[in-house]
């Protein structure tokens, strides 16, 4: 399906925009050959300004290292191909050495544009011409993302932490409902959108390093909130092993209510802090998981006794007597009870969302 978001949109008219630009502004500085700044301003463009910032950086260094290399190899006489190849074992070993492996690429297309397009005059002025020449362009895409339709990264991590937080929240419902042996959503959809939410957070957090927030209060708190859902959905990951479709034992109805409680609970806060996260309010009361999980482990302990003091028979996991039911039953017990208390966590860090001079808000 074609994808038309509102940032493919606003990406679309800022590469047009920053290649039209560079175009431009480079041939009214009369440089040799314009185009090569409207083709970096366009190739560095990134749907947010870290993203920019972090590819501008690659291929600078890039054509840095690629034009230096180029001019000693341009003097010397013999077979050009020969030289060539020379040149860019050379430029793949020095990018190696300085960590510049993402920029490996560009450094040997900027060797083949200096050395096998044919030039007059000092061996120098090319390897120059391509290097102000792309410098010029990343500066035009540069000030581009800045200013126009400006996008950060940090935006972009609010956003999709927010919705992390709510997918989270569906997937565990839907991996209860399954435990249960009811019918649910696809959990295999639900699964994999939840991975690729966590490849977006872990874009957007690394492209958020490059951005002039990064030092941020905003960033910081989202940092965080970002390393509470990895834990969590760790967790989940736990609970999704337990609550295999091929299994449907339930509950043990000992544990009841207080084990609907909590994943109520959860499910509120998960919401919660979603809400907060796009909001900058932070609804008060929070859910207090520490009594929650208390009640909870005193019911568990009780049914323990009473399971311990009657005949074996006593199970109350409904059509579970079998060891496979016990151990997925206490495995997502205890998962909920490491999601709950990463929850309870990550309500405290949610709370530097609110903005400065806010009043927290009564719940709806």
């Amino acid at each position: 399906m074609l994808n038309s978001s509102p940032a493919n949109f606003r990406l679309a008219i800022k590469t047009a925009l920053a290649g039209c630009l560079g175009m431009y502004f480079a041939s009214l500085l009369h440089m040799p050959q314009p185009y090569w700044a409207a083709i970096s301003a366009m190739i560095v463009m990134q749907i947010n300004l870290g993203a920019a910032v972090k590819q501008s950086w690659i291929r600078f260094a890039a054509t840095a290292v690629g034009a230096a290399v180029s001019i000693p190899f341009m003097a010397v006489p013999g077979q050009r191909l020969l030289v060539f190849g020379v040149a860019v074992f050379v430029t793949v070993v020095l990018c190696t050495i300085l960590h510049l492996e993402d920029g490996i690429r560009l450094a040997a297309v900027t060797i083949a544009i200096i050395m096998l397009v044919p030039n007059i005059g000092r061996p120098w002025v090319p390897a120059l011409n391509r290097f102000l020449e792309v410098s010029f362009g990343i500066l035009i895409a540069l000030v581009v993302a800045e200013f126009v339709l400006p996008s950060t990264a940090l935006e972009s991590l609010r956003h999709a932490l927010a919705e992390k937080f709510l997918q989270l929240d569906t997937f565990l419902s839907a991996l209860l409902l399954r435990f249960r042996g009811e019918n649910v959503v696809d959990v295999e959809g639900l699964r994999a959108s939840l991975a690729t939410l966590a490849r977006q957070n872990t874009d957007f957090h690394a492209h958020g390093r490059y951005e002039p927030a990064r030092w941020s209060a905003r960033r910081i708190t989202l940092v965080k909130l970002l390393q509470h859902e990895e834990r969590m959905s760790q967790a989940v990951e736990t609970l999704d092993a337990a609550c295999d479709g091929a299994f449907c034992g339930g509950i043990n109805l000992q544990w009841e209510p207080e084990f609907s409680e909590l994943c109520a609970g959860i499910s509120a806060a998960l919401q919660r802090i979603a809400e907060g996260i796009l909001t900058g309010k932070f609804w008060t009361p929070e859910y207090d998981f520490a009594a929650a999980i208390q009640a909870l482990d005193a019911r568990a302990n009780a049914a323990r006794i009473s399971v311990g003091s009657s005949a074996p028979t006593v199970d109350a996991t409904p059509g579970t007597a079998t060891l496979e039911g016990v151990l997925r039953s206490h495995t997502i017990y205890f998962a909920l009870q490491s999601l709950a208390r990463e929850l309870a966590a990550a309500q405290v860090t949610a709370r530097e969302i609110v903005s400065e001079g806010s009043t927290p808000s009564s719940p709806i």
